[in-house]
């Protein structure tokens, strides 16, 4: 056989078990190795009564720290103005065990979650720990930014980010807690207001006898949010 029909002879395609095929369809990537994601996904109840311990516990506490500096560079970009304090309360709110428990049954993560069979997974946290392993395998398996790609993807996409500031951050709630622990005397001064034949409602943060910041809302739950949030920022309260 001569050069040319060397080069022109087609290559045998590669061939990928069932189990790679699932890791395909769940992340959109074969594995390099296959046992990484098989040990993230054995559950520990499979293990539990043998001698050498290899279930996804330690995966686990790996893709958790991977997670966490993911989710916190993504919330540095997202939310260039917002305190440290606040940004951690939304990172606690994105990798809670209830949300990553979601994201996992979403993808479809908990068909391939290997326990004693006695474990019904929908009571447990053992999809989102699952999850938390997958993404230690992807990291040692590739690397970080292939991790991060997960992440996005599986966690970070769906995020509205006003919704997300909303419904994580009690301001109001935590200005409360603060001005007690500093001992300062808090009030809010409710006032109605007619803006283009609308009834909206202004709020003002008074500390100590001093207006620190003004907002208005739809109602005076909102307008004192708003207005906490401010103040938040005015005193740089983290």
């Amino acid at each position: 056989m001569g050069l040319f029909g060397f080069f022109s002879k087609k290559e045998k395609p590669k061939q990928h078990s069932s189990f790679s095929i699932s890791i395909f369809k769940l992340l959109g990537f074969y594995p390099n190795d296959e046992s990484i994601y098989a040990n993230a996904l054995e559950h520990s109840s499979v293990t539990r009564h043998k001698k050498a311990q290899s279930n996804n516990e330690r995966l686990e506490f790996l893709g958790d720290s991977v997670i966490d500096l993911v989710v916190a560079e993504w919330l540095m970009v997202e939310f260039k103005d917002e305190q440290e304090g606040i940004l951690t309360q939304l990172r606690a709110k994105i990798v809670n065990r209830k949300n990553l428990n979601h994201c996992a049954f979403k993808m479809g993560l908990d068909l391939l979650i290997h326990t004693d069979g006695k474990i019904i997974l929908k009571n447990t946290s053992i999809p989102g720990n699952c999850l938390e392993a997958i993404i230690g395998a992807v990291y040692l398996d590739f690397n970080i930014m292939k991790a991060s790609e997960v992440i996005r993807k599986v966690i970070l996409t769906h995020l509205n980010s006003e919704d997300l500031i909303a419904n994580t951050t009690n301001f109001k709630s935590t200005l409360l807690e603060w001005s007690q622990q500093e001992k300062n005397k808090l009030e809010f001064v409710i006032s109605e207001i007619i803006e283009e034949d609308k009834k909206l409602f202004e709020a003002e943060v008074v500390l100590d006898g001093k207006g620190i910041a003004k907002a208005q809302g739809k109602n005076k739950k909102e307008a004192s949010q708003n207005a906490s949030k401010l103040a938040f920022e005015a005193m740089n309260i983290s």
